[in-house]
């Protein structure tokens, strides 16, 4: 059979929903190199299918290579503790609305916006706290 640039495209297309359905971030390299060489297939109709495969399995490797680190990175996130000063949170005061204790996270208001918090102390509901550092989402604090 030969590949015509529907093939690949037909390919491409396949492959970056394999990507949506299961996680790795791999089979996204291969769709779009497939989409590539659908694009090269019908500038250039009469490209032999050798031809064509290594530009697919060179174009794969490529992509793999040159965009998974920066893509994994957008796509999974990144996770930051942060005790810099500058964070805008530490030293922040806060008002509790549900009790913290050790090793029992609560919840602060801090901004308008309710945070899970965590504290070394125990700490009532209504209780005013300061912000001293921020783990993801959850906010440290101490006492006043």
């Amino acid at each position: 059979m030969q590949m015509t640039a529907m093939y690949w495209l037909y390919a491409g297309v396949a492959l970056i929903l394999l990507e949506i359905m299961t996680p790795g971030l791999v089979s996204l390299f291969f769709g779009l190199a497939a989409l590539t060489v659908a694009l090269i297939v019908w500038l250039m109709p009469t490209l032999a299918q050798g031809w064509q495969w290594l530009l697919f399995s060179a174009l794969s490797v490529l992509y793999l290579v040159l965009l998974r680190k920066s893509l994994k990175s957008v796509f999974s996130g990144t996770r930051k503790v942060s005790d810099d000063p500058d964070d805008g949170f530490t030293g922040k005061l806060a008002l509790v609305t549900q009790p913290i204790a050790p090793n029992r996270p609560g919840r602060v208001e801090l901004g308008g916006t309710t945070w899970d918090a965590e504290a070394e102390g125990e700490f009532d509901v209504g209780a005013s706290v300061r912000v001293i550092g921020k783990k993801n989402l959850t906010l440290r604090v101490e006492a006043v």
